[in-house]
């Protein structure tokens, strides 16, 4: 399936962007550039703007400053061009409709279908392939509402995976899934991000972005502590200072590549 994405590159480029609730400003002149082709996760403290970052990028908040994605201005974008180029997994989103999961993965090609046509083979092969890839293969005539929490979260994940983003904006979405689901999911993304995609994740996990992650981007009070590769921005200094608790880490064993693996914990 990613075979057929026609990834244009250019990342993400944030120059001086600032956003808010109201009267409430939660991010504060961030200039960052998130690359193309790796996999980036926000990291920082609850409150730190995180989910706000990424709700901007997908287009569903205000903001001063300039935003780009791939190449293209954020202001700028349709909605059906954002559909098209931006896929966005949101944070403990509700899925009480009677929809089964076949129909709800299905709706991640909406942005691809013409006007008053049916669904193509095309849009039926790219759904059943993303609810495979989550493992949803059994469960696609059961009814959304009858789901556990982690079985719809892999059930909206499937739905991005359908749409065939070229920049993906995940909030949390490991959240509600158990150790198997999280590691597939995150071996997925990375396997995106190396075919060219875009791919920004927020996380609580350190561990798990020190596993994944190209790149780490720290928030803290809304603006960035810390960006850059996940060799060097990682590390016990600069998590200290961004949770405002002292870590400690350690080798812990080797990966399959034969370097160790680093493994934080705060002390």
């Amino acid at each position: 399936m990613r075979g057929s994405l026609r990834v244009s590159g250019g990342g993400i480029q944030l120059d001086c962007v600032s956003a808010g609730y109201g009267e409430r400003r939660v991010l504060d002149g961030l200039s960052a550039e998130f690359p193309s082709g790796a996999l980036t996760m926000l990291l920082g403290p609850n409150g730190s703007g995180k989910s706000t970052l990424l709700r901007l990028l997908g287009g569903a908040l205000p903001f001063s400053g300039n935003a780009v994605l791939a190449g293209r201005s954020l202001r700028r974008l349709s909605p059906g061009q954002r559909g098209k180029l931006v896929g966005m997994v949101s944070q403990s989103p509700s899925l009480t409709f009677p929809f089964t999961v076949e129909e709800v993965v299905l709706l991640g090609r909406l942005p691809h279908r013409k006007f008053l046509s049916g669904w193509t083979m095309e849009d039926r092969g790219c759904a059943m392939e993303a609810a495979c890839e989550m493992e949803l293969g059994e469960m696609l005539s059961r009814r959304v509402s009858s789901l556990s929490g982690g079985e719809k979260q892999r059930v909206l994940i499937a739905q991005v995976i359908a749409q065939q983003p070229e920049v993906f904006l995940l909030d949390e979405p490991s959240s509600a899934l158990d150790p198997r689901h999280t590691l597939r999911l995150f071996r997925f993304l990375r396997k995106c991000a190396r075919e060219g995609a875009t791919v920004v994740a927020a996380a609580h996990d350190i561990n798990l972005a020190a596993e994944y992650a190209d790149c780490v981007c720290f928030l803290k009070n809304g603006r960035i502590e810390a960006f850059g590769d996940v060799e060097d921005a990682l590390n016990d200094t600069v998590l200290s200072s961004v949770y405002d608790v002292p870590f400690a880490s350690f080798d812990a064993d080797l990966r399959e590549d034969g370097r160790w693996r680093r493994v934080w914990r705060a002390v």
